[in-house]
């Protein structure tokens, strides 16, 4: 019961666009034991329409929307490398999709590094984005990115 639960509360969100794999997973990681079949027939039953969808490969895929230049940046950290020393940073324009920077660097753990790279492109654009979109791997970037922004004028 609880996994049908679960299972309802995510296809009201994104969850709608994934299959019974993607559900089986997310109920792995959030403790829910369930079989893989079970899942399978509970997605069937929630979301009769989705699985259908799915089936015909007829998706409709989220939009996505950045107001202009500078509207919202994304922030990732690539970290399989990091075993041989090198961490790779980037940060992407998401209304042009330009590469703002690319960069490689021994360590991925310390937070002022990712920020004077924020605050080198702020700085070289004359200005900043209105959204910093940023994954899991940056926690601390928006603190950081202000505390930068301080000392750096």
């Amino acid at each position: 019961m609880d996994v049908a639960v679960y299972m309802d509360s995510l296809l009201e969100g994104s969850g709608n666009l994934h299959g019974y794999r993607f559900m089986y997973e997310r109920c792995l990681v959030n403790g829910l034991h369930a079989r893989k079949e079970d899942v399978r027939l509970l997605l069937g039953a929630l979301d009769p329409e989705g699985v259908q969808l799915r089936r015909r490969r007829r998706l409709n895929r989220r939009r996505y929307f950045a107001g202009g230049p500078n509207f919202i940046w994304h922030v990732d950290s690539y970290d399989k490398l990091t075993p041989f020393g090198l961490c790779i940073n980037g940060c992407i324009d998401g209304f042009s999709r330009q590469l703002l920077w690319l960069n490689v660097y021994y360590t991925n753990s310390d937070p002022k590094v990712i920020g004077q790279y924020y605050m080198d492109v702020v700085k070289s654009r004359n200005g900043c984005p209105l959204i910093l979109r940023k994954f899991a791997v940056i926690p601390e970037l928006r603190t950081l990115v202000f505390v930068t922004f301080r000392n750096f004028f």
